[in-house]
């Protein structure tokens, strides 16, 4: 169950934001250390142990959370951290997809390292997605059912380049690989329109909600996460929108709040989000990509 002692209960009622199902919460964007851009300048490194972690999962009422590889965190580093609790944390993997033998390194990860996904960074690591290069690598997972989470925001480091990030591509992996499931995290941010259109298109596509701004702490972050909801509400596409705040730079519980109380900053009535599409983001369009 979610908490919800901090969400504006003038717009909001429990009946109406919780809904009791079968279906566990997840959380589908976490990492074990994250480097924190608030301020471009100064960006700091958090780090979180596994026992604040299931604290902060269990305060937001989230059953399940998906556990990234990334640049500080190795593979095999997410899969012993993965080990302590198995039925709680789904770990992804980490591939440079342009490099060689990569395909047969997929498979390893999933069969050695018992990883149940891949995180690809191509902005990071200097490539387009759609390159035949990286092919050998979607070829891998599609073949045994592992997702693909695509880093596909730009962060404001230099070495990110947004070439890299363009929604496109991904349309053409999509088409080329039907049967393999992408997750493009942070609604494609900036590229968050044609992100949206992506997933309309393409069944095997789905966005993830994880923090793509600035300052999650002022209003503006929830108006700018509302008027993409909102957009994803005309597209048809709510059902494909998965929760997941980036912890531990954001943490779970007010995440949870914020997403539940996004209609404070809409301007109209007419123009609030159905109250059942918002909760259900925290646990049906994951459903499909879990182990």
């Amino acid at each position: 169950m979610i908490y919800l002692s901090s969400v504006d209960t003038s717009l909001l009622t429990r009946q109406q934001v919780i809904r009791e199902t079968d279906l566990p919460k997840v959380d589908y964007h976490c990492h074990i250390s994250i480097t924190e851009y608030s301020d471009p300048a100064n960006p700091t490194i958090i780090a979180v142990s596994k026992e604040e972690f299931v604290a902060d999962l269990q305060e937001a009422g989230i059953d399940k959370a998906v556990v990234l590889s990334d640049a500080r965190t190795s593979p095999q580093q997410v899969s012993e951290f993965c080990s302590q609790d198995p039925s709680r944390f789904i770990g992804f993997g980490y591939v440079n997809a342009v490099q060689r033998g990569m395909g047969e390194e997929v498979l390893r990860q999933r069969y050695e390292l018992g990883l149940h996904g891949l995180k690809l960074y191509p902005c990071s690591d200097g490539y387009k997605p759609d390159v035949t290069h990286a092919f050998k690598v979607y070829e891998a997972a599609s073949s045994i059912g592992m997702p693909i989470m695509f880093h596909h925001a730009g962060m404001p480091v230099s070495y990110d380049h947004l070439y890299h990030t363009d929604p496109a591509q991904i349309d053409v992996i999509a088409e080329c690989f039907p049967e393999l499931k992408i997750v493009l995290a942070h609604i494609g941010y900036p590229r968050v329109d044609e992100t949206l259109y992506v997933a309309r298109k393409h069944k095997n596509v789905y966005c993830d909600i994880s923090w793509p701004y600035g300052d999650v702490n002022h209003p503006s972050f929830t108006y700018l996460l509302w008027k993409d909801l909102l957009t994803a509400l005309n597209m048809g596409v709510m059902h494909k929108l998965i929760f997941g705040p980036d912890s531990p730079g954001v943490r779970q519980r007010p995440y949870v709040d914020m997403l539940l109380n996004t209609n404070t900053y809409a301007p109209h009535r007419d123009l609030h989000l159905p109250l059942d599409k918002v909760s259900n983001m925290l646990d049906k369009p994951a459903q499909p990509l879990l182990p």
